[in-house]
């Protein structure tokens, strides 16, 4: 399992690489400490998928640090948050998101980064 950091430009900032799948909800936190160590502030825009959801208190945590977040919420929404879900910025910055998925996409077919065949990491 990789994580792929990409900032603007579709440059690759940063990336992990896990021995199992983690919950994505739970990567929030490391990935934006992560981004404040490399480049020494926080992103003004974060987007992620709707994995990265945990809780409408967490997205507000996030607001309160980061100027836009877009992160979907799962399931049923209340007007609120489908108001939230359609303003412009939320929008782009999913068409952003989205954006991750053909750089991924070239990594595996022109780079043949495709599913690791080793049993194990070294240690």
């Amino acid at each position: 399992m990789i994580l792929l950091h990409q900032v603007e430009n579709k440059f690759i900032s940063d990336y992990d690489v896990f021995k199992k799948r983690p919950s994505d909800e739970s990567l929030v936190d490391d990935i934006l400490l992560r981004h404040e160590n490399q480049f020494g502030q926080l992103p003004e825009n974060f987007a992620a998928d709707k994995g990265f959801y945990k809780s409408m208190e967490k997205i507000r945590e996030l607001e309160d640090r980061i100027a836009n977040v877009s992160i979907a919420k799962r399931g049923s929404r209340t007007a609120a948050e489908i108001e939230r879900e359609h303003h412009p910025v939320f929008r782009q910055l999913q068409r952003f998101r989205t954006g991750i998925e053909g750089t991924i996409s070239f990594l595996k077919r022109c780079l043949k980064m495709s599913r690791c065949l080793y049993r194990s990491f070294k240690t």
